[in-house]
């Protein structure tokens, strides 16, 4: 995790304009803040776990939530807190904790702590130890209220491949790509580590091993996943892209359309004592 930690310090900007950069990529942050506004309590304290330079814990905040924020990555949070201190003081003062840590230790945190738990952009996929995953995800249910809800974004096994397809075709005829086809683990390169790729009934089934009642699941790319060129093209214009968007999210629930998806997330409840 230190090489994670690594790569993510090295370049901290990028992780900040990964869901800005261009329309395709804001889907994931529209789908996804979609599904937090409709499950989430309607007031209470948050712990954004693996979230990064904030962009969720800053929407969070200015939406009256308390939230604590965690990161593997100290650029991250510092960056995090940069982006803070442009904010009015009633939105600073409703982030409560800057952290650097693991998911897969929340021992800084009690149990039943917190009103609900997000853990977006696929923080559990760069645990490449099933162990480890297990154990992330049984520490984010147990800081977690009885009956508070929990969101969760894995990155997608289906839609790796069809990046490989479309991309790297080289990589189809190397031995390791069989392996990512069966397992969903796959090396990546510019961070030096081991990555697991998740179908959708894996992730769910690991929630529910960990304590948490499925509520529903989403595609964050919905039917955009992997059409990024046509799907800037189509944000050129206004009205298409509205009327596009309004159907990424009428969708992002098809079953499908979830196991397709770049990012999938997971919406559950902890279940009540």
């Amino acid at each position: 995790m230190n090489q994670i930690a690594e790569a993510y310090n090295a370049d901290v900007q990028r992780e900040w304009n990964r869901l800005a950069k261009d329309a395709y990529h804001t889907l994931e942050f529209q789908v996804t803040w979609h599904y937090l506004k409709k499950h989430l309590p309607p007031r209470g304290r948050i712990l954004d776990a693996g979230g990064g330079p904030g962009r969720y814990s800053l929407e969070l905040c200015r939406a009256s939530y308390e939230v604590v924020l965690m990161d593997i990555s100290s650029g991250l949070i510092a960056l995090a807190q940069e982006k803070f201190k442009s904010e009015p003081e009633g939105v600073q003062s409703r982030l409560l904790e800057f952290a650097v840590g693991d998911i897969q230790d929340l021992s800084r945190f009690e149990t039943n702590h917190f009103d609900a738990v997000v853990c977006l952009g696929g923080p559990l996929t760069h645990i490449s130890a099933k162990s480890g995953r297990f154990k992330a995800m049984a520490e984010l249910v147990r800081v977690a209220k009885p009956g508070a809800t929990i969101f969760i974004s894995v990155m997608g096994h289906l839609a790796v491949l069809r990046t490989i397809a479309a991309k790297y075709s080289n990589d189809l005829l190397n031995p390791s790509f069989q392996g990512l086809v069966e397992t969903g683990d796959n090396f990546v390169g510019n961070f030096g580590t081991i990555w697991h790729f998740f179908r959708a009934d894996e992730l769910q089934r690991l929630a529910e091993q960990c304590g948490l009642k499925t509520i529903e699941m989403a595609g964050c790319e919905g039917l955009s996943a992997n059409l990024a060129e046509g799907t800037n093209l189509l944000a050129q214009d206004e009205v298409k892209w509205k009327r596009w968007t309004e159907l990424v999210l009428k969708t992002s629930a098809e079953p499908a359309v979830v196991d397709m998806a770049e990012h999938i997330l997971y919406v559950g409840q902890k279940r009540q004592l």
